[in-house]
């Protein structure tokens, strides 16, 4: 079985011939020459997974939802100044692509609990995961867990240029601390030697601390969420596919090596093996022959004997192109094996996630700090705070709400009308205030001094 370091998802519409898509995914070659340049990740990759079946061995499972706190990194053309132009794209856009990722990740897409077809229903697992907006960045300052970095580069080539929009000395936007933050940078990508089109992609986990700023998704902003500027192809899942690969999920087919001498290469370009899971993952059936159409009821595709492999199948099934990390057109879910490695990844190596200290918003829309005088008729005094906060406010108050720096909400009032809050029994420190009315959302960092 081959180990995939880089992967990039592929999730295009039957317009686009599967010859294109095939050289969109260039993850062998990156994956090759990212093992030959960078050991440290080889060995890291290695050591991932043995910790990963180490844990699923010990049949652990996750009890609750895990809150991962999302930056989201537009990096847009310098000439498209107003947000919503170009790829500098709007916040209703990136509101709608967490939605997607949202959805995907709790089961609760519209595809639950009817989906197209129902051959693999019994299989198809809940992460309880939700990706949350930062409200606090790495300095301690209060942000809506948005970056927007103007750049004169009118693309980002994916094959040659891949880390580029990462580094602000690269015509990017620096990281933010990726042991805390799950970055996503949303650019414009191309791909120069032609043949396909880059849609996203993101490392698998197991890189060292030295190069960790690569971490994170890249993804072009035509299918990052479904509105907006979105392409009319887009289905918004290239993050939802991304995260799997983030957390440690290979494509569910196998794969060509970039120069055809890898452990899958047959003669003259064909395929010699068909499971792709490296071992963590026994419950997706083996295939090969990237299926790039939609999947409805009929869909029968089998390109291998499921009996010649070790799986948790006593029967050759179909293939398991709705999974949402393969390649078809539509897709809908993660089996429990899948899960299984996701949260061993996030109790082993992407633990401080997990267990990030970082304040976020998980409501679903995008806030805003006062420093944007985005609701200019609101005013929070004093801060620094005795205890006595007071709030001023010309538009109605529908909620409103205060959480600690680890982001546990203490103190949530619907319809608030009063005009002071009483912190004097919280322990000294930072909190968040997040109000939210009719105008918009706002969210404060308060310190508390008794």
């Amino acid at each position: 079985m081959k180990i995939i370091i880089l992967s990039f998802s592929v999730l295009l519409n039957l317009q686009i011939t599967a010859q294109e898509n095939l050289k969109k995914c260039i993850s062998t070659s990156l994956a090759e020459k990212e093992l030959i340049s960078n050991p440290d990740y080889a060995e890291g990759r290695a050591n991932v997974i043995a910790e990963n079946k180490i844990w699923l061995q010990n049949d652990s499972q996750e009890k609750i939802t895990i809150n991962i706190p999302v930056v989201v990194h537009i990096v847009h053309r310098s000439n498209y100044t107003q947000i919503g132009q170009g790829n500098n794209i709007s916040n209703a856009q990136i509101e709608d692509a967490l939605r997607v990722l949202n959805e995907d990740y709790s089961k609760t897409n519209p595809e639950y609990p009817n989906p197209p077809r129902n051959t693999f229903l019994n299989y198809w697992g809940n992460p309880d995961m939700k990706f949350c907006l930062a409200t606090i960045d790495p300095d301690g300052n209060s942000t809506s867990g948005i970056t927007r970095t103007p750049t004169t580069k009118l693309s980002f080539d994916a094959d040659t240029e891949s880390n580029d929009m990462k580094k602000t000395s690269t015509l990017g936007k620096d990281a933010w601390d990726p042991s805390n933050y799950l970055n996503i940078w949303v650019c414009n990508l191309s791909n120069a030697g032609g043949g396909g089109v880059t849609l996203g992609y993101a490392y698998l986990p197991g890189l060292p601390n030295w190069n960790a700023w690569k971490d994170g998704l890249v993804i072009d902003y035509q299918y990052f969420g479904t509105i907006g500027v979105a392409s009319s192809s887009s289905d918004g899942r290239t993050a939802t596919h991304e995260i799997g690969h983030y957390l440690g999920l290979n494509h569910t087919f196998a794969e060509a090596s970039w120069n055809g001498q890898g452990p899958c290469d047959g003669p003259q370009g064909t395929l010699q093996c068909c499971d792709n899971d490296n071992g963590n993952v026994d419950d997706t059936p083996a295939a090969k022959d990237i299926y790039f159409g939609n999947v409805i009821s009929s869909t029968n595709n089998n390109t291998c004997n499921d009996l010649s492999y070790a799986n948790a199948f006593n029967t050759d099934v179909l293939d398991m192109d709705e999974n949402f990390m393969a390649y078809s057109n539509t897709s809908w879910m993660f089996t429990n094996g899948q899960i299984g490695v996701m949260n061993a990844t996030l109790n082993g190596y992407r633990s401080s996630l997990k267990n990030s200290t970082v304040s976020v918003n998980c409501n679903g829309s995008v806030g805003t700090s006062l420093n944007n005088n985005q609701l200019e008729n609101l005013d929070i005094y004093p801060n620094p705070t005795h205890g006595k906060l007071n709030i001023a406010s010309a538009d109605k108050i529908i909620t409103l709400s205060i959480t600690n720096i680890i982001g546990k909400e203490i103190l949530f009032i619907k319809d608030f009308s009063a005009n002071t809050i009483d912190l004097s029994s919280y322990k000294n420190g930072f909190y968040f205030i997040n109000i939210n009315t009719d105008k918009g959302t706002h969210i404060e960092k308060i310190i508390l001094t008794k």
